[in-house]
């Protein structure tokens, strides 16, 4: 799985299981978690979707952890109507 269709599972697994990190969605993919390749593989397309907006990333600690965008848009919401 390359390219467009490996970003578009790795968003499909950012958007069922989210806050997830890097080497959780390697696991989910079904490939070794501890062959920093496929790491590296998945973490360049955190930074390319990031990069379209269609997710958020922060680093916790040496984690690398996403979340879709609509979570951004319903946690403003959330604090509009908090106060």
């Amino acid at each position: 799985m390359t390219g467009m269709k490996l970003r578009d599972s790795v968003l499909t697994i950012i958007q069922k299981n989210w806050p997830i990190h890097v080497r959780e969605t390697v696991f989910l993919l079904n490939w070794d978690p501890q062959d920093i390749t496929n790491v590296s593989k998945v973490r360049y397309h955190f930074k390319k979707l990031e990069a379209t907006g269609r997710i958020r990333t922060k680093k916790i600690g040496r984690a690398l952890v996403a979340w879709p965008i609509g979570i951004e848009r319903m946690r403003a919401v959330h604090d509009m109507f908090k106060d």
